[in-house]
């Protein structure tokens, strides 16, 4: 749906740079730059009178060298006015003290310098803030401005950073894009040789405030801010960094040749981060949200909530798993008190933009993957123990309506072929809450986003969750997310490599919470968005003599269910045995599952496999989708293709089933891609009870240790009800 005819869509066209490091704390790396005729970013800025300050920014940061070199670059340059408020803003800021920075965020303390001329101010800037501001302004992808699709984007900076781009509504600035909230772009698009600038009206504000303090300036939030302190949840909301046991930022290190490519993959150096961020996603219900439902007060929202989770043990197994009381009473930081549930099921460990909680379509997008009209649906875990939240969003290509917890009636299940099922079996049972795609709240630690209506872990949102549960590998290794790598283009990891491979990332082998490495030659890389045979466009991938274990995310009750993995068969897969820990990855205590799985075997010359071309079968499939069942095998799902493989998108219409499985066994999917070494295949695990008041480690061991070529991948989990979709007697699961 267009908002506004005049709005702007902002695409990004992005290519890799060659020439920039992600740390503020080293110069730029320019042994890889050159020069070259033709008017670049540089020339423009240099040549403009109202840029005179920003451009001894870029001079003082060393970032100038590379804004007059090949590469392709968007440059948001403000104007000289702009840059003053800001750095006026900046040096009398009294948070920054109170928030342990440098006095005046870094600027050299001098008498009367909000009275200066801003070229005058900028000579007290020091190297880290002038290298902050600047890469804050640039990025190495190209962002123009041309019609908008409806809804709010982020853009990525050489900061690491996005900003939050929308349109001003009202004001001087109605119709201008707008970034961050505060800066206009008004004079877009200005083509150079190296890229394109975006001329603004002010520095882009660079969020300087956590969470909790960004909540509690909001003047419309007086309720839900209360709640969030009254709790202590507010504490938890203020960390930044992964913190050693004495509050200094732990830092990471991997010595050379430890942090390449596999042999196979030509041994590049590859990115690893140096520190491991902490950031948090916030949704929050503004005082009019909470008015419409009859809360008015803090008082109203302490009886709501106990209204709501007193008998919470009835769809809330962890109570019962756990022998749990719900407290009604007084005491808020008790984490089983009702109103602290309530604000603790709003909150992820996983800071998200709104365009980047599931694997969004848009027309710069050359990697979107999905197929046949899916909609992307992802799943998060809250703060509230062992509990998950889903997300769905409809009409991904047009309105992007994007819902917590829409509770569908036999989702993930059809009762024809190959497509979603009539409307007859899907009653929409609760339509979900909306999150407000226009006004969410940045922060430094992550963000807040607005919603519709109350949000609450009850019997809809756990039933909603008794579905086929599809874990993306980036949705619980959250310091993926945390970190910038999830939905990373490989231009912007090549940034972050100082120009070097942007494909892969590295990483050191305790650098997540949720991967237990039992051996150092276990090897951890994730494939960047890319036009991979992969869930989302990217994948959780090593090399080695990997042994480790990886924590799954919690299941919505207490049941049995069939655990799969997505994986590509190919001669240099792994022989892996798999095990299963119940709140422990210790080697003496996890059970080993079946017999060893061979990732290295064809699907369509092993007979233990049984892998057809459906669109050779009359039936498209649906026998020898048994027939693999049984061997512990399926296809990939027909949700997603490789990206520029990607052949039909739109929507199946419920008509005639077998005209169905028809065009999506002809299109491209990963249900039908064939090719040693190019097709995906599920394979079934196990099948055995899943408690929801316990977590369960799946420990992935290589047989073969003499091959350092051998990979592994863990592009997606399945954890699906055994009862509700594997053995349903009146469905069955779609091809989805």
């Amino acid at each position: 749906m267009k908002i506004k005819n005049y709005f702007l869509t902002l695409i990004a066209v992005s290519t890799v740079s060659v020439s920039f490091l992600s740390s503020c704390t080293k110069e730029p790396d320019e042994s890889n730059l050159y020069t070259f005729t033709g008017q670049t970013i540089w020339d423009y800025v240099q040549e403009d009178p109202s840029l005179t300050a920003f451009c001894a920014i870029l001079s003082k940061s060393g970032y100038s060298n590379n804004m007059s070199s090949y590469g392709h670059y968007t440059c948001f340059a403000p104007s000289n006015d702009g840059v003053k408020a800001y750095l006026d803003s900046l040096y009398v800021d009294e948070e920054c003290v109170k928030m342990k920075r440098a006095p005046h965020n870094g600027i050299q303390e001098v008498s009367g310098f909000t009275g200066m001329d801003v070229m005058e101010q900028v000579k007290y800037l020091g190297d880290s803030i002038a290298q902050d501001i600047a890469k804050y302004h640039l990025s190495n992808l190209i962002y123009r401005v041309v019609e908008l699709d409806g809804s709010n984007v982020s853009w990525t900076t050489m900061l690491g950073r996005t900003i939050d781009v929308s349109v001003f509504e009202n004001g001087p600035y109605t119709g201008l894009a707008s970034l961050n909230g505060i800066s206009a772009i008004v004079s877009p698009d200005n083509e150079v040789s190296n890229g394109v600038v975006q001329i603004i009206n002010r520095a882009i504000p660079h969020p300087a405030l956590r969470i909790p303090e960004v909540l509690g300036r909001q003047p419309n939030f007086t309720i839900f801010t209360k709640a969030l302190e009254v709790t202590g949840l507010d504490e938890v909301l203020k960390e930044e960094y992964r913190v050693d046991e004495h509050g200094n930022t732990v830092t990471y290190y991997m010595a050379d040749g430890t942090h390449s490519d596999a042999v196979a993959h030509g041994l590049n150096s590859l990115y690893y981060p140096r520190e491991c961020r902490k950031m948090f996603t916030l949704f929050a219900e503004s005082d009019d949200v909470f008015a419409e439902a009859g809360i008015n007060s803090f008082e109203d929202l302490v009886t709501y909530c106990n209204n709501q989770y007193r008998n919470a043990a009835v769809w809330y197994d962890y109570l019962n798993d756990k022998g749990i009381t719900v407290s009604t009473g007084t005491d808020y930081t008790n984490e089983f008190n009702a109103l602290h549930m309530f604000v603790a099921y709003h909150i992820l460990k996983a800071g998200m933009a709104a365009d980047r909680i599931v694997y969004e379509y848009s027309a710069a997008n050359e990697n979107w993957n999905y197929a046949f009209g899916y909609e992307p649906q992802d799943y998060f875990e809250t703060l509230l123990p062992h509990t998950l939240m889903k997300f769905w969003e409809l009409n991904p290509k047009t309105t992007r309506d994007l819902r917590i917890n829409r509770y569908i009636l036999n989702n993930t299940l059809t009762d024809q072929l190959a497509c979603f099922g009539s409307n007859q079996m899907h009653t929409e049972i609760f339509s979900g809450v909306k999150i407000k795609r226009s006004g969410s709240l940045s922060s430094l630690n992550g963000y807040i986003h607005r919603i519709d209506k109350p949000l609450v872990y009850d019997q809809n949102a756990a039933n909603a969750l008794v579905e086929r549960l599809r874990f993306d590998s980036s949705t619980f290794l959250t310091e993926l997310i945390n970190n910038g790598i999830r939905f990373a283009t490989p231009a912007e990891v090549s940034s972050m490599n100082g120009g070097g491979n942007g494909s892969r990332v590295a990483f050191p082998l305790d650098f997540f919470d949720n991967i237990h490495c039992y051996n150092s030659g276990t090897v951890l890389r994730f494939c960047v968005q890319g036009a991979w045979r992969a869930h989302e466009s990217d994948q959780m991938q090593g090399w080695g003599s990997y042994d480790f274990a990886i924590k799954l995310p919690p299941v919505p009750k207490t049941d049995q269910y069939e655990i799969r993995i997505f994986y590509p068969p190919m001669a240099r897969g792994g022989l892996m045995q798999f095990y299963i820990g119940e709140d422990t990855y210790e080697l003496n205590k996890m059970k080993n599952i079946g017999l060893p799985f061979d990732a290295r075997l064809n699907p369509m010359e092993e007979p233990s496999i049984g892998w057809t071309l459906s669109t050779d079968e009359d039936d498209y499939g649906v026998q020898t989708d048994k027939d693999m069942r049984i061997r512990g095998y399926m296809r990939g799902p027909a949700s997603f293709s490789r990206g520029t493989l990607n052949t039909y998108q739109d929507k199946l219409v419920y008509e005639d089933d077998l005209e169905h499985a028809k065009n999506m066994a002809g299109g491209t999917s990963t249900r039908t891609e064939q090719g040693y070494g190019t097709m995906m295949v599920r394979h079934i695990v196990t099948t055995q009870t899943l408690k929801q008041g316990s977590y369960y480690w799946f420990r992935i061991k290589n047989l073969i240790t003499d091959d350092l070529d051998l990979g592994w991948s863990f592009d997606f989990i399945e954890i699906v009800p055994k009862l509700q979709v594997v053995d349903n007697t009146n469905y069955s699961e779609d091809w989805y």
